[in-house]
Formats: structure tokens, sequence, C-alpha cells
């Protein structure tokens, strides 16, 4: 499951589940391209990235999804394609919790945000970015999904209306992609994992019980296998993947 010398985009990658995958797959000799809104965090996971292997250089962009343009994602393009051949991989990882409150009593202004950062900005970086997904060899296209995007929660609100909405993005892309390029996607939830987004959303549960985001890498790098190639499924469960690894 080598990833050496792949390009790979990963947003959201200044904390949690992110910034695991970043680190571990630039220990791996992965090309990362870091992408948040908070530089400092992000300068801070630049240096615990890896540099040893040959040819290997990561990339920082900076940019808050929620005021996600198609000028602006054109930049981000543009600034990838001068460092970057090609690109082998996004790992749409970003996302907001918003307010845990009722639809009834549901801020518009904190709901528009969750769409926009969750939902409205892995469509255009998306569309923006393909061109450079097509010139690679075994390119991935990989959404973040939820254990509420299949069932509607009390209190979930924009969150799990948005994982609804990448569910279909996802399937989406996956139809128009996968019969016109070489472009493989998957929708992967990663099932509870002690993130600061976990604890917002379940403050009383005891983080020591839950697994960590290093825990995740196996599966992501099953991703990137040309052993994925031949799956043709494109939704998955951590527990289901993870059984399916452990068993082969």
């Amino acid at each position: 499951m080598s990833i050496l010398n792949k390009s790979i985009l990963i947003t959201g990658s200044s904390d949690g589940i992110g910034k695991s995958l970043a680190i571990e797959f630039s220990k791996l000799g992965a090309n990362i391209i870091l992408l948040g809104r908070n530089s400092k965090k992000l300068d801070e996971v630049y240096d615990l990235l890896d540099h040893s292997h040959a040819s290997q250089k990561h990339l920082i962009i900076e940019a808050d999804l929620a005021l996600l343009s198609n000028e602006a994602a054109q930049e981000i393009l543009i600034a990838i394609s001068q460092e970057f051949e090609v690109l082998d991989g996004i790992i749409h990882n970003a996302a907001i919790l918003g307010t845990m409150s009722s639809l009834e009593d549901y801020d518009l202004s904190s709901w528009d945000e969750v769409m926009k950062v969750n939902l409205r900005a892995p469509f255009i970086l998306t569309k923006t970015l393909k061109v450079m997904l097509e010139s690679a060899s075994l390119p991935r296209l990989i959404f973040t999904s939820s254990g509420v995007a299949n069932k509607g929660r009390s209190f979930w609100g924009a969150y799990s209306v948005s994982k609804f909405g990448i569910k279909g993005l996802a399937e989406i892309f996956k139809d128009e992609l996968e019969t016109t390029t070489n472009i493989k996607v998957f929708n992967f939830d990663p099932g509870k994992t002690r993130t600061n987004m976990r604890a917002s959303a379940y403050p009383a549960e005891d983080p020591n019980t839950l697994k960590s985001p290093k825990e995740l890498i196996d599966c992501y790098l099953w991703f990137f296998d040309k052993e994925s190639s031949n799956s043709s499924q494109s939704y998955f469960e951590f527990s289901e993947l993870s059984n399916q690894l452990n068993s082969t």
C-alpha cells in the first residue's frame, strides 16, 4: 500500500483526523498539501511532517472554506500546480459541527456556515481540481461521512443535513467520474474517533473509550492502494473496512 511520492490534499489538516493523516502519510513518503484556515496551526503541523524521503515536499494552503469561491478555488489550483505535476488524491476531511439545537431554534447564520464548509466547499474544490486528478495514475477522491448521514437525528441540524448532502454528492461524482475518467471515488465514515469535534458533540463521553485518529490510517491507505480500484463499493464504515483488512 505504497503512497510514496503521491501528492495528496487534505482539507482540515490542522487538527484531528486530518492532522494525523498528514503526519502519518508524510512518514510513508507522500507529498502533503495542508489546507486549513488557521495559519499558526498549519505551521505547527507542517513542522511535524516528515521530509526525509528523496524529492519529498509539502505545501501549506491557508483558506477559509466558508468563504470559498470559484475564483479562490482557481487560486488553489494554481498554487498546487506550481509545486506538483499531478494531484493523486483529495481527502475532504474539513467539517464544522455548528450548533446542537432543534431545527426550530437553529440560527440561520450558523446553518449557512456549516453548509458552506461541509458541503459547498467540497463541491467547488472537486470540480476545480479534477483536472489535476485526471493526470494521476491512481487518483482518489475521498469524502468523509458520518453516522448521522444515514438517518436524521434530533438536534444534529445542519451537520446531519450536510452529511446527507455529502453522501449524495459523492454518489453523483462517482457516477459521473468513474465512467469518464480514472478517478476512483470513496465516501468513508470513520466512526467514533477521539477528536475535538467529537468532544463538542458528546461532552460527557470519556475520550479514552474512543479510537485515536491514527487507528484510521490503514483504511485510508487502502483507498490509495491499487487493490481498491477493483472495489464496486464506494461507501464504507470504519468497522466494516477495518474487519475486511484484518481478515486478508
